[in-house]
């Protein structure tokens, strides 16, 4: 599962994303790096890098002198970052249908196109491909400081989030709104791809608290501020 952009640490910090998303390393498991580093064949230097990268992006608990432990399902957690993102993916994608080059909305569509041919049951792969077209409208902004924030907590999201199943109406929806932020970056409409997106992150927030509620985990809050 890639999720995020190359760094030299990618295939190993990848490796433990991905146990963790499909739940090989539950929540709340501690994680012992002499383990890690035997299961992955590396060394344990790796390891306890990759596992104070993950501390920062929200995914794992460092806790003195008890080691790590994968941070548990948290709805509050999951809601703040899911706020921020809100804020953060309209900046991008007003921006974007501004600027975008053809070549960049052609990259929209070709994993557009790959969306429409995954099936419901692969939320797994939905999701990586679903992270891979919003990442392109802040990969190629001038503002990398805010880009950055948005790959970490969209990561975190997605990780954090790995539990609350997207259903069926919504998923259809999503490609639908995909297509509609397509077509305003095609005719460079920064006003129409701002009400599409901000349309999207509001039907997904929805969709995020009637999981919560449904999974019964808690949160502070479950409306979102005007």
């Amino acid at each position: 599962m890639k999720l995020r952009e190359d760094t030299e640490d990618t295939p190993l910090y990848e490796a433990i994303l991905s146990e963790i998303y499909l739940g090989r390393l539950a929540d709340g498991q501690r994680l012992k790096v002499s383990e890690l580093a035997n299961r992955f064949g590396v060394s344990t230097s790796p390891v306890r890098e990759v596992l104070r990268r993950m501390q920062g992006e929200g995914f794992v608990q460092i806790h003195p002198n008890k080691g790590a432990t994968v941070r548990p399902t948290d709805a509050g957690f999951i809601q703040n970052v899911f706020e921020v993102l809100q804020m953060l993916e309209p900046y991008f994608v007003t921006w974007f249908a501004d600027y975008a080059p053809d070549e960049h909305i052609d990259e929209l569509e070709a994993i557009q196109k790959k969306i429409h041919a995954t099936s419901h049951s692969e939320q797994l792969e939905f999701r990586k491909l679903d992270f891979q077209f919003h990442n392109i409208f802040c990969r190629n902004h001038y503002n990398q400081t805010a880009a950055e924030i948005w790959r970490n907590l969209r990561t975190s999201l997605n990780v954090q989030a790995a539990r609350l199943r997207i259903s069926p109406a919504r998923f259809e929806t999503i490609k639908e709104e995909h297509d509609e932020l397509i077509a305003a970056c095609r005719a460079h409409d920064a006003a129409q791809a701002h009400l599409v997106i901000r349309k999207h992150a509001d039907g997904s927030f929805v969709q995020m608290s009637q999981q919560i509620r449904a999974l019964g985990l808690s949160a502070n809050r479950l409306s979102r501020a005007p």
